[in-house]
């Protein structure tokens, strides 16, 4: 009972969800900083691409570094200690404080930042590659 395929995803929640979280707050931040940088005269270059990535970063970390600090306070708990997530998120905030769940926030966001940075100039670049694939494609009627 303890063994078997299904104990291969024991586990595997918490991580979807964090996942799930850093990702939409990756994207969504970047797209929103992005926008608003234009929309007060910057241009659309590598040099907003970067600013937005790096502020992705910022974002990204402060959602993620509370669910990375209580989920590696469940996996280093004592079998009992804490009753779930929520349980382990109120004992935490209750007898720490409010900041306790940003424990690890600066390694955090020293490894996000350069790497969003990296990832949202790559993705402009190709988005702007394949567009410029895309204008000089002729349409299939025009080939005949």
């Amino acid at each position: 009972r303890e063994e078997g395929v299904g104990a291969l995803w024991r586990g595997c929640a918490p991580t979807v969800v964090r996942a799930m979280i850093v990702t939409a707050s990756q994207f969504a931040a970047y797209d929103q900083i992005k926008e608003y940088m234009i929309a007060r005269g910057a241009s659309d270059n590598p040099a907003t691409h970067i600013s937005a990535g790096f502020c992705a970063g910022f974002v990204a970390s402060c959602t993620s570094t509370p669910v990375d600090t209580i989920k590696t306070r469940l996996m280093n708990s004592n079998p009992g200690q804490y009753k779930g997530p929520v349980d382990c998120l109120l004992q935490t905030v209750r007898n720490e404080g409010p900041m306790a769940v940003y424990k690890g926030f600066v390694p955090t966001f020293v490894r996000q930042a350069p790497y969003l940075v990296v990832m949202f100039v790559t993705l402009e670049q190709l988005k702007g590659f394949f567009r410029w694939v895309d204008s000089r494609s002729e349409p299939p009627a025009a080939r005949n």
